[in-house]
C-alpha cells in the first residue's frame, strides 16, 4: 500500500509528463485500430463486391464481331457484350450510359428497380446532386428515360470520367445503366466486351493466350484494358493498401517513439530515486517487491493510453469508412471486426514498457544498497563527442548550451527523431499538394495552350475547319510488355495549341520525336533510346527514336511531327483523326469519338486540390500536438536534470530571460536539425507513394515540395517549439535557490 501511495504521488508530482505519454499512446492506438480496420472493411467489401457482382478482368475492343459463346468455351471464361455511350443531358453535363449486364460486370441495385423499357438506374452522387429522383424524367440520347432505381457498378467504383480529371464533379458527370435494347438504339455506342476468368489464378497469362487467340482467327484488338490497370477499379485497392502501409508504419513509429520516451523517463526517475531504492532495500523490501513497484509506472501509462486510444479507433471506424463509401460507392453487405487488432494495440506497449523497465531497474537493483544510499553509482564519463569538442574559445552561454546536449545524447537523439516525425506530418500534405499544383501548372495548364480536343470516329483528309489545328493519334503498347499503353500524337510543327518545354524551360520545336517526362520515366528511357510498340488497332510493329524529352507531367504521350506520324503509320499526308480549338465546335451526331474540356480538367485538379484541404489542416494540427508533446516533455526532463545549475543561476544573479536561453534554448539547434532532416525522409516516403501510384494506376506524379511550403513548416515546427518553452518556464520559475545549497551539503 505504501508503494502504491508512492506511484501516484510521483506521477501527479511529474503529471505532465506521464499524461503526454497517455496522449502519444493513445494516438498511436487509435490510428492503428482505425486504419487498419477500415482498409481492411474496405478490401473486404472491395472483393465481396468483386465477386458477388462479378467483376470482370479486362474490358477489350475489336474491329469486327467476335463468338462470344465459343471464345467463354474455350477459355473457361464468362464473355459478355457490352458498352458506353456518352450523352451530354445539359450543357457541361455528361452521363456515361452503361448496358444492362447479366454474366459480367453486373449492377448492384442500392436501391429501386432493375430499369425496363425506357427506364435507368443512376448514380445516387449524381442523382442527388441534380435533382434526380426515383420516378423522375432524364433525357439521354434525344429520349426520355424514368429512373427506376440507384445503382452501383463493380467495374466503374470511383467515379471521373478519364483520369486527367482526377477528382468526381457529380455536378458534370454521372454513370447509368439501361436496358440493352435501349442502348442498342443509341447512336453513339462502344461495343467494348468483359471478360472474367473461372480460374482466378495467372490472370494475365491467360488475358495473353485470348489476346493470341483472337489476332490468330485475324481480329485487331483495338483497345484492351486490364482491370487491374483501370483507374475507375484500381484507385480502390490501391489506396486500401497505402492506407494499410500507413497504418502500420505511422502508429508503429508513434508507438516506438513513445516507447523511447517512456523508456527514458523510466531510467531517469530510477537513477534519481536510487537512494530512494537503496533505503527501501534496506528497510528490508524484496527486489521482486520494487520491481513490482517499478512496473506500476509503465503498465498504468500503457494500459490507460492503449485501452482509451483503441476504443476510439473503434469508434471512428465507422465513419471514416462511410466517408470513404462517398469517394468509392460500393454496397456493404458485412463489416468486420478484428478482436485481435484491439488485443495487440493494447498489449504491445504493454509488452515493451514493462520490458524496458523490468531491464532497467534490475540493473539498478544488481548494485549494493550501501552504495545506492549514497546516490548509486553517479560517475558520469565524458563521452567521446564532448572529448573532441574544443570549446576554450567559446563564451559561456555557447559552452553550456552545446554540452547540455552532447551529455545527453539519448535525449537529444529521442527530440531529433520526435522533431523529424512531426515535421513529415506537417509537410506530408503540403508536398501532396505542390505535386498536385506543379502537375496543373507545369503540365496542363503550360502544355495545352488550347480550350478543347475533337476526336473523330474515323481519320479525315484534307484541310481542318478554320481556327483548329489538326492532329493524329495511335493507340500503341510495348511490344515486350503490352500492359504498357500510351499514345502517339502527330501534330503540326508549327503549333502553337501544344506547348512543350526542355529541362531547363526551353520551348521545344515540334520537328521531333518528343517523349513526355511521365512516360520517359515509365519505360525508363532518355534521348537517344528506341521505343519498339505494335498498333493496337491492327497489330503492326513500329519502332521509334526519342529526340528529346519534355519536362511535362499532363500525360504520357510520344509527340511527332505529323507528316511523319502519318508515313509511318500508313495514311494520307493530309489525314488527320482530330482537332483542335479555342472555340466551342458543333458536329453531326455520330461523328465524335470524344471531346475534351481543357476547362474541366482544370477544374478537376482544383477540385482535388481543395478536398486536399481539409486534410492538410488535420495533419498539421497532429503534429503540432504530437510535436508539442515531444518536445514538451524532453525540455522538461532537461529541467528536472539541470535544477542544480539553474538553481545556481538564480545565486549568481541571472535573470529569468538569461536562464530561459540558456536551458530551454538550448534544443534550438536540434529542433532546426530535425526539420531538415525530416524533408529528405518525408520526399523518400513520398516517392515510394508515388510509385505505387505509377504501378497501380499507370499514373506518373513528380514529388515536389513548394520553397514556401517548406519555410510555413519550419515556421509551423519553431511556434510549436515555443510553445513548448513557455510552457515549461513555469517548472523553471519553480526552482528554488536553496537546490544549490543542498546539493553542495550533500
Amino acid at each position: 500500500m505504501t508503494l502504491l501511495k508512492k506511484v501516484t504521488r510521483t506521477m501527479l508530482e511529474h503529471k505532465s509528463r506521464y499524461i503526454g505519454s497517455i496522449l502519444l499512446l493513445m494516438i498511436s492506438s487509435m490510428m492503428l485500430v482505425m486504419l487498419n480496420m477500415t482498409s481492411a472493411n474496405l478490401i473486404h467489401t472491395f472483393n465481396t463486391f468483386s465477386e458477388r457482382n462479378v467483376l470482370s478482368d479486362a474490358e477489350f475492343s475489336t474491329d469486327t464481331a467476335i463468338d462470344a459463346t465459343a471464345l467463354s468455351r474455350q477459355f473457361a471464361a464468362k464473355l459478355e457484350l457490352g458498352g458506353t455511350a456518352d450523352s451530354e443531358v445539359k450543357p457541361g453535363q455528361t452521363l456515361r450510359v452503361f448496358p444492362m449486364m447479366n454474366a459480367v460486370n453486373i449492377p448492384a441495385v442500392q436501391e429501386g428497380n432493375v430499369p425496363g423499357r425506357s427506364e435507368i438506374m443512376l448514380d445516387r452522387l449524381f442523382a442527388e446532386t441534380n435533382g434526380y429522383q426515383i420516378g423522375d424524367t432524364i433525357h439521354v440520347e434525344n429520349k426520355n428515360y424514368t429512373v427506376s432505381g440507384y445503382m452501383l457498378l463493380p467495374h466503374f467504383i470511383y467515379i471521373i470520367q478519364s483520369k486527367d480529371t482526377m477528382m468526381n464533379d457529380p455536378k458534370t458527370f454521372g454513370v447509368g445503366v439501361v436496358g440493352k435494347a435501349d442502348f442498342d438504339s443509341m447512336p453513339d455506342r462502344n461495343k467494348v466486351y468483359a471478360i472474367r476468368f473461372d480460374e482466378r489464378g495467372n490472370i494475365k497469362s491467360q488475358e495473353a493466350a485470348v489476346k493470341n487467340a483472337l489476332r490468330s482467327q485475324g481480329v485487331h484488338i483495338t483497345n484492351w484494358q486490364s482491370t487491374e490497370k483501370k483507374v475507375n477499379v484500381s484507385y480502390v485497392p490501391m489506396k486500401a493498401s497505402v492506407q494499410s502501409t500507413m497504418s502500420a508504419v505511422v502508429p508503429l513509429a508513434m508507438l516506438a517513439l513513445t516507447c523511447v520516451l517512456l523508456g527514458m523517463l523510466m531510467w531517469r526517475m530510477i537513477r534519481s530515486e536510487s537512494v530512494i531504492i537503496g533505503t527501501l532495500y534496506a528497510q528490508g523490501y524484496r527486489k521482486r517487491e520494487l520491481r513490482r513497484h517499478y512496473l506500476m509506472f509503465p503498465l498504468i501509462v500503457s494500459v490507460i493510453g492503449s485501452a482509451v486510444g483503441s476504443i476510439l479507433g473503434l469508434l471512428m471506424v465507422g465513419p471514416v469508412f462511410n466517408f470513404m463509401l462517398v469517394a468509392f460507392p460500393m454496397p456493404v453487405y458485412e463489416t468486420i471486426l478484428n478482436p485481435w487488432l484491439v488485443i495487440i494495440a493494447v498489449l504491445l506497449p504493454v509488452i515493451i514498457l514493462c520490458s524496458v523497465t523490468w531491464s532497467v531497474i534490475g540493473k539498478v537493483l544488481k548494485t549494493p544498497p550501501a552504495i545506492l544510499m549514497k546516490g548509486g553509482e553517479t560517475k558520469r564519463k565524458t563521452n567521446f563527442i564532448e572529448r573532441n569538442l574544443r570549446l576554450d574559445r567559446m563564451n559561456f552561454n555557447t559552452k553550456f548550451q552545446i554540452r547540455e546536449q552532447v551529455r545527453s545524447l539519448s535525449r537529444s537523439l529521442l527530440l531529433l527523431f520526435g522533431v523529424v516525425v512531426a515535421t513529415m506530418l506537417i509537410l506530408y500534405g503540403f508536398a501532396m499538394k505542390s505535386s498536385v499544383d506543379y502537375m496543373l501548372n507545369k503540365g496542363v495548364k503550360e502544355m495545352y495552350n488550347l480550350k478543347y480536343e475533337y476526336v473523330f470516329k474515323s481519320e479525315k483528309t484534307g484541310t481542318a475547319p478554320a481556327g483548329t489545328d489538326p492532329f493524329g493519334a495511335a493507340y500503341v503498347s510495348l511490344v515486350n510488355n503490352d500492359e504498357i499503353s500510351f499514345y502517339i500524337t502527330g501534330v503540326l510543327p508549327g503549333t502553337e495549341k501544344i506547348i512543350l518545354k526542355d529541362g531547363s524551360g526551353q520551348t521545344l520545336k515540334q520537328d521531333f520525336n518528343i517523349i513526355t517526362a511521365p512516360l520517359a520515366q515509365k519505360l525508363s528511357v532518355s534521348a537517344g533510346d528506341s521505343v519498339t510498340v505494335f498498333d493496337m488497332e491492327n497489330g503492326k510493329e513500329h519502332t521509334f527514336v526519342i529526340e528529346k524529352v519534355a519536362e511535362t507531367y499532363a500525360g504520357e504521350f510520344l509527340f511527332m511531327p505529323l507528316d511523319r506520324f502519318n508515313k509511318e503509320f500508313g495514311l494520307p499526308t493530309d489525314a488527320y483523326i482530330g482537332i483542335w480549338s479555342d472555340e466551342p465546335m458543333n458536329f453531326s451526331q455520330g461523328e465524335l469519338q470524344n471531346t475534351k474540356s481543357i476547362d474541366a480538367i482544370i477544374a478537376g485538379f482544383g477540385s482535388l486540390i481543395n478536398q486536399m484541404a481539409p486534410m492538410i489542416y488535420g495533419l498539421i494540427f497532429a503534429a503540432f500536438i504530437v510535436g508539442l508533446i515531444i518536445i514538451y516533455i524532453v525540455t522538461g526532463m532537461m529541467v528536472d536534470e539541470s535544477r542544480g545549475s539553474i538553481s545556481l543561476m538564480k545565486v549568481f544573479g541571472y535573470k529569468k530571460k538569461e536562464i530561459h536561453i540558456l536551458v530551454l534554448g538550448s534544443n534550438t539547434l536540434i529542433v532546426a536539425a530535425g526539420f531538415l532532416l525530416g524533408i529528405p525522409a518525408l520526399l523518400g516516403s513520398i516517392g515510394a507513394l508515388y510509385q505505387s501510384l505509377t504501378e497501380s494506376l499507370q499514373l506518373v506524379m513528380p514529388v515536389k515540395l513548394n520553397f514556401l511550403y517548406m519555410v510555413l513548416g519550419f515556421v509551423i515546427v519553431m511556434i510549436t517549439f515555443e510553445f513548448a518553452k513557455r510552457m515549461c518556464r513555469k517548472k523553471v520559475a519553480r526552482i528554488p535557490m536553496s537546490e544549490a545549497l543542498k546539493a553542495g551539503a550533500e
